[in-house]
């Protein structure tokens, strides 16, 4: 009997090349939109994965669009939970159409609001003297969420989200952040609601198994906490507060 792995990518699974120790090596594994090398895996990372492919049922959960994630140079055969929840990948990586309906219904009365809130954001951080680029993450011709980033440095997005706090009106959204990604997510979307979904339907499947959660961020642990087995790296904002909590 296999057991099932839920998994979050970035900084679960692998990371960038500025947080990686450069007296270890690394493997490639995933481009930016550029075609420029991005994401690294430590060898051991690489060693886990593959042996998790092979022994578990894998699926990843992942904050990335589905392009993104189709630059990841990992075989997942199972299918994926993307942008936050607002997308389910079945195994062959078509977008699952039930969920799909589900989502663009729920995130139709939002799209004037995220592209509102996306040219704030931008407003409100140049203002204050901030370098700062953004985006909104779609599915097709719909609008999932808003991403801001810094251009300078990762710290001020915490300046940027209380401007947004104090001067917006954001009912109805919630934050995801850690380290330089700042996303504006309507409330209906989530890891958490999606991964719900995909459980459900594993039972249907597989019948009852050993579930794990992985994951690196606080949104992350919606999701994890649904599943009999936690964890995160030593290193990550989960880590972090739960330190803090002790």
């Amino acid at each position: 009997m296999k057991p099932i792995l839920l998994t979050d990518l970035d900084d679960t699974l692998f990371q960038t090349a500025r947080k990686m120790s450069t007296a270890e090596p690394s493997l490639l594994v995933a481009k930016g939109a550029d075609g420029k090398p991005l994401s690294f895996f430590y060898p051991w990372q690489h060693e886990f994965i593959h042996w998790a492919l092979e022994h578990m049922i894998v699926m990843p959960v992942t904050a990335r669009g589905i392009k993104s994630f189709q630059r990841v140079q990992i075989p997942f055969r199972h299918g994926a939970v993307c942008l936050h929840g607002g997308v389910i990948l079945t195994p062959e990586g078509e977008i699952e159409p039930a969920w799909h309906g589900l989502t663009q219904a729920l995130l139709a009365p939002y799209q004037a609001r995220l592209q509102h809130l996306l040219k704030q954001g931008l407003e409100l951080g140049e203002q204050a003297g901030l370098d700062l680029r953004g985006w909104l993450e779609s599915v097709e011709n719909t609008a999932v969420y808003a991403v801001l980033k810094s251009n300078r440095q990762a710290s001020d997005l915490y300046q940027v989200k209380q401007l947004l706090l104090e001067q917006l009106d954001l009912e109805g959204f919630y934050f995801h952040q850690n380290d330089n990604n700042l996303a504006l997510i309507p409330l209906p979307i989530s890891k958490g609601q999606a991964v719900a979904e995909v459980l459900k339907r594993c039972q249907i499947s597989y019948g009852r198994r050993p579930v794990f959660g992985m994951g690196d961020s606080l949104s992350d642990f919606e999701f994890m906490r649904q599943c009999d087995f936690l964890a995160f790296p030593a290193k990550s904002q989960l880590a972090e507060q739960w330190h803090d909590g002790l």
